[in-house]
């Protein structure tokens, strides 16, 4: 967890850049979208005020609604009125107007790949040694929900996974860490 909050935590300042990128990492931590439904987020699939986003055709093709944390809410509205204008002024004036929501540096889309390089230089930046990719920051979400007790079908409808098995493999790290507590704090786990 404190690994995670460093990372997102990381880009400060006023940049266009950076507040996209501030916004692209508490929006991945706060709801463990797949990389492609980050990046076929519109500006109108965000309601800040009610702190939700709208995943139009995720994976099967199947739409949900997912809550945004008060920091991905607030990052996302720092993002839409002082990043993304500026990041739209870049492109030619006979280029159209990108209808996503994150931006390339030129006001272009945004790819996967650039996503994972935005998540791994913020993550060296933050010095997190670990190989950190946007999967990491799902699974990371349905763990540490689980560490705070969240129902695992509550996790499956926010990662929009079909079947329950699928969340479930979040629970084996879970029962590992249950594991190292038990032969560190048990008096017969010793």
């Amino acid at each position: 967890e404190a690994e995670a909050r460093r990372i997102v935590t990381a880009p400060r300042g006023r940049t266009p850049r950076v507040l996209r990128d501030r916004a692209i990492l508490e929006t991945l931590y706060a709801t463990g979208l797949r990389v492609g439904e980050l990046i076929q987020l519109k500006p109108a699939d965000v309601d800040t005020e009610e702190r939700t986003l709208r995943i139009l055709e995720g994976k099967g093709g199947k739409d949900r609604n997912v809550p945004l944390t008060q920091a991905a809410a607030r990052s996302i509205d720092v993002y839409l009125v002082r990043g993304r204008p500026a990041l739209l002024a870049t492109p030619p004036a006979s280029r159209k107007v990108e209808p996503w929501l994150f931006l390339a540096e030129r006001g272009g889309k945004l790819y996967r790949a650039q996503v994972g390089d935005i998540v791994k230089a913020w993550a060296k930046k933050a010095r997190v040694k670990k190989n950190v990719s946007c999967h990491t920051f799902r699974h990371s979400v349905a763990t540490h929900l689980l560490r705070g007790r969240a129902d695992i079908r509550q996790i499956q409808a926010l990662l929009g996974h079909r079947s329950l098995s699928t969340t479930e493999r979040y629970t084996h790290v879970e029962l590992s860490d249950l594991r190292r507590v038990m032969e560190r704090a048990h008096p017969r786990g010793r």
